[in-house]
């Protein structure tokens, strides 16, 4: 399932992010969307996932999309109910078992806090969570902004191998924005970078560092 963005254009407060961005996000790699703060890396993910709508242009796939931010937000109940949310929904249609769950939070490292309120978290085990609820459905498109953010460096190999599995299945699409330049390194199939020039950005598109492809 690939993201295809047509003549994406985006303001703000008179600050233009993009202006007519076109590009396709292929699935199979990991595409990184990288750049200095404020180019619109975060904003550019939430236009493909819906969450903001771009001035103009428009943003096609098909499948289930699911997004995770870098500062996620814990709905009521456990780290438990936070991640078996999504199935909840999904349950409707007979699908999944409370074992994937069950599952998800060992992989995590969050057995021990399986019970407690999400919302007492500490910031990294948060994040921890908001991954848990957006992989646990095994959505067909993931985009995640800064997935291992404020995690220990013990569970990032864990976490990134755990994406790398998630690519290996079919029409599997993954965008990944990270500050992480080594961490790019090792994900990173497609790499997207936002540059700013005279108030316009321009995304440069590199495939496995052959050629390159400017797009505007």
């Amino acid at each position: 399932m690939s993201i295809e963005c047509k003549g994406i254009s985006k303001a703000y407060k008179h600050k233009q992010l993009f202006h007519n961005f076109t590009g396709t996000f292929s699935p199979g790699v990991c595409n990184c969307i990288v750049g200095e703060n404020g180019v619109g890396k975060t904003t550019l993910l939430k236009i493909m996932s819906g969450i903001l709508k771009p001035d103009s242009g428009m943003v096609t796939h098909s499948g289930m999309c699911t997004y995770a931010g870098s500062s996620p937000y814990m709905l009521r109940g456990t780290v438990m109910d936070n991640i078996t949310y999504p199935l909840m929904l999904k349950r409707q249609q007979g699908r999944r078992e409370q074992h994937v769950v069950l599952e998800m939070i060992e992989q995590l490292g969050l057995n021990a806090l399986k019970h407690q309120e999400a919302k007492t978290l500490s910031a990294g085990e948060k994040q921890k969570v908001a991954l848990g609820r957006a992989l646990v459905w095994d959505p067909e498109i993931l985009l995640l902004d800064e997935p291992t953010a404020n995690i220990d460096r013990s569970m990032i190999e864990m976490i990134e191998g755990y994406l790398k599995d998630y690519l290996k299945q079919k029409n599997r699409t993954l965008v990944v924005v990270s500050h992480d330049y080594e961490q790019v390194h090792r994900l990173s199939g497609v790499l997207w970078e936002i540059k700013h020039h005279n108030f316009d950005a321009i995304i440069e598109k590199r495939e496995n560092n052959r050629g390159l492809l400017e797009c505007r």
